[in-house]
C-alpha cells in the first residue's frame, strides 16, 4: 500500500510540474522577470537535486576549470538524475543546448552548500539583475553588475554548444549555398602548393563579454573581395571559429590558417573579428555579406581605390548585423582591413585598437 502511495504521490507531482508550467514570463512587484515560470521550476529541481545528494562537491572537478561549459545533461548523470527529461518543458528545449558553468569554483564544496546559487543566464549582456534559485528553491535575484563572491552554477542556452551548433548551420548554408570553399577537394585533385596565412598569437583587451555569461564564443569572417564576386569559382567568406580565446588580455598562441590565397584572386584579404550572442540569424547574416560585398563595384588597383571599398563594406555589414537581430545581437571584436601574404612579427593592432595578432605566411 505504501508503495503504491508513493508511486501516485510521485505522478501528482510530476503532473503538477508539468500542467503548472508556462512560457509566460513573472511578474513581481511590477517588474517583468525574464525568468519563465518554466525556468523557475526547473531551478527547483536542479537544486533539489544537488541538496539531496550533497552535489555540490561534483563542480570541483578540473572539467569546470575556469568557467569551462559542460553539458546539464553530463551533470544529471553525474548526480545518478534519471528521467530529467520529464522536468524540461518543450520551451526550455526549444531554446538552445542546456549547459552549464560554475562561477567562484574554489567555494564549490559542502562548507558553502547552504550559499549555492542557480542563476540563469540572461540574453541581454545589459540587465541588472540575474535570477535564479537558491539551494532551497527560493526564487532570488542577484545584482548583475558586481561579480559575486557566492558560489554560483549558472544555466546557460546559449554558450559553447549552442556555438557550435550555430557555426555548424553557418557552414551547411554556405556549402546549401555553393558559397563554401572546397579547399581539401582541390588539395587531392592537383599536386599544387597551397598558400596561406595562419594566426601566431592573437590577444584581445576586451571579449565584450559580462562575468556572468561564462567564456566568450569568438569568430572571425574572412571576406573575399573580388569584381567578380557572382563567378561560383570565388567564394566570398570563411568563417572561423577561435575557441581557445577565453579571457581578455591573455596572449594565445593557436597557430591557426585563417587565409587561404589559393581562394583569393587579390593579394590580400579582409578579417572581421565578432563575439557572438543568441539570437544570431546565420542565414540572414550570409545575405547581408553577399549583398555589401556583391555590390558590382569594378575596383582598381592599389590600395588608394581598394580601401575606401574595403571600409564601406565592412562598415555596411557590421551595421547590418548590429542593427537587425535580438536585443543580444553579435558584439564586434575588431577589424583588419587589409591582410597581405607577409610575415608580421611585431603585435599589430586592429582598426579597433582591441585585437593584436602577429601572423606569417606559409606555403605547403
Amino acid at each position: 500500500m505504501k508503495t503504491n502511495f508513493r508511486k501516485i504521490a510521485s505522478l501528482v507531482v510530476i503532473s503538477t510540474f508539468l500542467f503548472s508550467c508556462s512560457n509566460d514570463p513573472v511578474i513581481e512587484n511590477n517588474e517583468l522577470s525574464y525568468l519563465t515560470s518554466d525556468k523557475i521550476e526547473f531551478g527547483k529541481y536542479i537544486a533539489n537535486s544537488i541538496k539531496s545528494s550533497n552535489g555540490i562537491s561534483l563542480f570541483k572537478d578540473n572539467k569546470f576549470k575556469d568557467q569551462n561549459e559542460v553539458l546539464l545533461t553530463e551533470v544529471f548523470n553525474s548526480l545518478n538524475i534519471k528521467n530529467s527529461e520529464e522536468f524540461i518543458s518543450p520551451e526550455i528545449k526549444k531554446e538552445g543546448i542546456l549547459e552549464c558553468f560554475v562561477y567562484n569554483q574554489e567555494k564549490m564544496n559542502s562548507n558553502f552548500l547552504n550559499d549555492l546559487q542557480i542563476l540563469f543566464v540572461p540574453i541581454d549582456d545589459n540587465v541588472e539583475k540575474l535570477e535564479g534559485v537558491d539551494i532551497n528553491g527560493n526564487k532570488i535575484t542577484v545584482n548583475a553588475l558586481t561579480p559575486s563572491d557566492k558560489p554560483m552554477l549558472f544555466i546557460d542556452q546559449h554558450g559553447k554548444f549552442e556555438f557550435q551548433k550555430n557555426m555548424k548551420l553557418f557552414n551547411e548554408e554556405l556549402k546549401k549555398r555553393g558559397l563554401d570553399y572546397k579547399l581539401t577537394n582541390n588539395i587531392s585533385s592537383q599536386s599544387t602548393a597551397v598558400d596561406f596565412n595562419k594566426i601566431d598569437s592573437i590577444k584581445l583587451s576586451d571579449v565584450e563579454e559580462p562575468w556572468f555569461k561564462g567564456n566568450p564564443e569568438i569568430y572571425a569572417i574572412v571576406f573575399n573581395f573580388d569584381k567578380n564576386f557572382n563567378d561560383p569559382s570565388v567564394p566570398p567568406l570563411r568563417v572561423l571559429q577561435m575557441p581557445y580565446i577565453k579571457k581578455k588580455d591573455v596572449l594565445y598562441t593557436p597557430e591557426q590558417p585563417f587565409v587561404f590565397w589559393n581562394e583569393h584572386t587579390r593579394n590580400a584579404a579582409t578579417m572581421i573579428i565578432m563575439e557572438e550572442d543568441s539570437g544570431f540569424d546565420y542565414a540572414a547574416v550570409i545575405n547581408i555579406v553577399v549583398q555589401a560585398i556583391g555590390t558590382g563595384v569594378t575596383l582598381g588597383t592599389g590600395d588608394v581605390v581598394w580601401t575606401p571599398f574595403v571600409v564601406n563594406t565592412v562598415t555596411s555589414v557590421l551595421d547590418a548585423i548590429k542593427g537587425s537581430w535580438s536585443q543580444d545581437s553579435d558584439d564586434e571584436i575588431d577589424q583588419y582591413y587589409i591582410i597581405r601574404k607577409e610575415n608580421v612579427t611585431q603585435l599589430k593592432k586592429g582598426a579597433s585598437n582591441n585585437a593584436s595578432i602577429t601572423y606569417s605566411f606559409e606555403t605547403l
